[in-house]
């Protein structure tokens, strides 16, 4: 019996001194873009909370229109995320 997989692919935009972050959801096929890394965060647990999948995975694909700057900033935002998480959940 194979398990199925779900992906959320996203890749970050740049345009001018704004980003986006293109998200593209594996069960669904829904294609999505979000203007905040907390906004993409959200839609990632949700999207988890809701899949009939048994396991998932986050990836981030080459982002060759990006700015280092807005490539910087949301690894960043990403990590802060990550330790707030671990700690509420006591890791």
């Amino acid at each position: 019996m194979s398990q199925r997989l779900l992906s959320i692919d996203a890749q970050i935009v740049s345009f001018g001194d704004d980003f986006v972050i293109k998200v593209k959801n594996s069960e669904t096929g829904e294609l999505k873009e979000f203007v905040t890394v907390r906004d993409y965060a959200e839609y990632l647990v949700q999207s988890v909370n809701s899949s009939r999948c048994d396991n998932f995975v986050a990836n981030w694909l080459p982002s060759p229109k990006a700015k280092r700057e807005h490539i910087d900033l949301i690894g960043m935002q990403l990590g802060m995320m990550q330790e707030w998480m671990d700690k509420e959940l006591g890791e």
